[in-house]
């Protein structure tokens, strides 16, 4: 099986229109590198709501000589400010390295690249970068480079991108650098979503092998069901697969911080509840009040009847541990005093 791609710029109109129902599996968009592309944004307005698992979205990076890290730093930067949620979904983050305008001073080196995607993959550990670097520009010098290439090589003519593809067996997939490249870009004169002049892109393989290969840490993503997170055979397999263990990482951060926000909430809720009750009593906790200092010892039940479980739960801790001989008008003070400095 093999997929169809888009990759666009300003040059493009932002919007896909039927792109994707005439086969388009991934979309790209420049996000700059050596300028700014403006249209980042509304493109991204357009296709965020795509189904991950119908569409690969993804953003290219011109490259050039000098700085990689800083380079790679900035195409991050970019993409936090203007296409949110882009760290939500397996994105296919593209090297842009070309000789532009005849000019040898704009095709940055093997070194750069790699420390460009070396940056990349550090701050983002769950993406593999791909780097468009055709063979007319690097011919085998990137041997060794350790990243997926992205070669173009342009057929004759212009038109429909399923009628212009060369197929699966063309020499235009020929290696190069010491590897086959994964993706072809093989035509910029493609009509793809009623666009002309678009650069046409094939994957030889299914989306999902697409998506293994530029976003390997989505992989295993799985739904978070209550069966799956205690499920023993999941856990167990969490300590040899590292992207499950990975994945059991993430929710339980997740969790802890879930649990512990539900808490701080139910607090907030008992401590505001209590103000007003304070406040509407007036002069302390009235028929509360009465109806435990009544008793001679402190009665758990009756607290809790008459407060919230997590307020009555503050206040005992807070009462002396020797409750057994208090007055019902030295229960009352300490009850008072726990929750005088429970509500300030």
């Amino acid at each position: 099986m093999t997929v169809f791609g888009w990759d666009m710029s300003h040059y493009d109109a932002p919007g896909v229109g039927p792109a994707v129902a005439e086969g388009i599996a991934f979309l790209t968009h420049k996000a700059g590198g050596d300028a700014d592309d403006a249209e980042l944004g509304a493109w991204w307005g357009g296709v965020r709501g795509l189904d991950p698992a119908r569409v690969l979205l993804g953003a290219y990076w011109v490259l050039y000589p000098g700085d990689p890290a800083g380079r790679a730093d900035r195409f991050l930067a970019r993409l936090d400010a203007t296409c949110p949620g882009w760290r939500d979904r397996p994105f296919l983050l593209q090297a842009d390295c070309e000789k532009w305008n005849g000019d040898p001073g704009t095709v940055p080196g093997r070194a750069d690249i790699r420390a460009f995607c070396d940056r990349l993959t550090e701050r983002m550990p769950r993406l593999r970068p791909i780097v468009y670097a055709p063979k007319w520009v690097y011919g085998d010098a990137l041997t060794g480079l350790g990243y997926p290439l992205w070669a173009s090589s342009y057929v004759n003519g212009a038109g429909a991108f399923r009628a212009l593809y060369p197929g699966d067996g063309s020499s235009r997939w020929a290696a190069y650098s010491g590897q086959t490249p994964a993706i072809l870009q093989y035509s910029s004169s493609a009509t793809i979503g009623g666009q002309t002049t678009s650069d046409a892109n094939a994957y030889r393989g299914t989306l999902a092998e697409l998506i293994r290969l530029a976003a390997p840490g989505w992989e295993d993503t799985m739904d978070w069901t209550d069966d799956v997170i205690t499920n023993p055979a999941w856990r167990a397999d969490s300590k040899t697969n590292p992207t499950v263990r990975a994945n059991f990482a993430i929710y339980d951060v997740w969790n802890q911080a879930h649990s512990a926000a539900a808490a701080a909430a139910a607090a907030r809720a008992d401590v505001a509840a209590l103000k007003n009750q304070l406040a509407a009593l007036n002069t302390g906790l009235g028929a509360a009040i009465a109806a435990i200092a009544a008793k001679d010892v402190v009665d758990e039940a009756a607290l809790a009847e008459h407060l919230s479980q997590g307020v009555a739960a503050v206040v005992l801790a807070g009462l002396p541990a020797d409750r057994d001989d208090i007055t019902p008008a030295e229960l009352q003070e300490a009850i008072l005093e726990v929750l005088r400095k429970l509500v300030n």
